[in-house]
């Protein structure tokens, strides 16, 4: 259900997806938490700040929609992951040279999964929500994306079962971050395609974990974004874009900018009556797009997106850029979706 009320964004509004650069301080702290050297005190002070760091930069650059950079969250991985029971960390059998898919399985199922003591959702929220009065998502690992990291050991017969186990804990994790007073959640979403059943199944897990949910609920749609580099080398969303319509969703976030635009001609066809957030910003291209070239991508969606559907983001977050760039990068979705709505209104 759309939250937002007419007047309340403007057209084309900006959007970030939920990470932001990490400040360069932080790998200091990480390395003095690894040492030993700070308390739970020390450490809660020091990603609080990194908050209010990320919340100020989104609100100078002029982002309409932001979050709180998932400072509050050590990592996209473990932070989801340690919430969870009955999982094992793995050891991987090569540790040297670049991630592949031998070092995929962080975790292996020892025991049926539980998350007794939730994902912390509420209480970044309620913090996040005292530094700043504008629209604030709150973003969650999807179980699929989970489970893709999990061995099913022999607990679960395979990955999807996994994902199935965590549904319920995501669902109470998404009614209690709405009863602390979020207005929007989003779904982050890049591993849609391991599910056993296909798009079908996917449709039906993401429901099944958004049901009863009062909120404006985003599917961000992306290919992964580990040290700046996708998941997957087959970069299509085109098997899946027909099921879009049965997706209880009122916003679908996708990765544009990296594929030069590919497939957003797919939009017009499948999009219907949803909102599309389409990623404008390249988080994996290490330099600055010019203003005009993030405007011309706006200008592409709006051939197959009617301007009053059309929201722009990043293609991911900003977690794998640097802070300075990620700065400047939302200064110019900003600036170019400016230029856009001026053309139009």
């Amino acid at each position: 259900m759309l939250t937002y009320q007419p007047g309340e964004l403007p057209l084309i509004p900006t959007q970030v997806i939920g990470s932001h650069g990490v400040p360069s301080w932080i790998w200091v702290v990480r390395d003095a938490v690894h040492e030993g050297k700070m308390g739970p005190y020390d450490i809660d002070e020091a990603l609080k700040d990194a908050t209010r760091l990320a919340i100020i930069d989104m609100e100078n650059a002029g982002v309409d929609i932001i979050s709180d950079g998932e400072m509050q969250r050590a990592d996209f991985t473990w932070h989801f992951h340690g919430k969870v029971h009955g999982l094992e960390p793995q050891g991987f059998y090569r540790k040297l040279g670049y991630p592949g898919p031998d070092q995929l399985d962080a975790f292996r199922a020892v025991a049926p999964l539980t998350v007794p003591d939730g994902y912390g959702h509420a209480e970044e929220f309620r913090f996040a929500r005292t530094l700043t009065d504008r629209p604030l998502i709150s973003p969650i690992q999807s179980p699929v994306t989970q489970a893709f990291r999990i061995d099913p050991g022999d607990v679960y017969k395979n990955k999807t079962e996994v994902a199935w186990a965590l549904v319920p804990f995501i669902n109470q994790e998404l009614k209690d971050v709405v009863a602390a007073g979020c207005k929007h959640i989003q779904f982050d979403e890049p591993a849609y395609w391991i599910a056993d059943g296909g798009p079908e199944e996917m449709v039906r897990i993401f429901n099944a974990c958004v049901e009863g949910v009062d909120a404006t609920i985003g599917f961000h749609l992306c290919f992964g974004n580990f040290r700046g580099r996708p998941a997957t080398s087959n970069r299509s969303f085109a098997a899946f874009a027909p099921y879009f319509k049965d997706l209880a969703v009122d916003v679908i976030h996708i990765e544009f900018a990296n594929r030069n635009m590919y497939e957003v001609e797919l939009w017009e066809k499948y999009g219907g009556d949803k909102i599309l957030c389409a990623g404008v910003i390249d988080v994996k291209g290490r330099d600055l797009e010019p203003v005009e070239v993030v405007a011309n991508r706006i200008r592409s969606a709006l051939k197959f997106c009617a301007p009053d559907k059309l929201w722009v983001a990043p293609d991911c977050g900003f977690s794998q850029t640097v802070r300075f760039l990620a700065v400047e990068k939302m200064k110019v979705m900003v600036e170019a979706a400016e230029i856009v709505r001026a053309e139009i209104s």
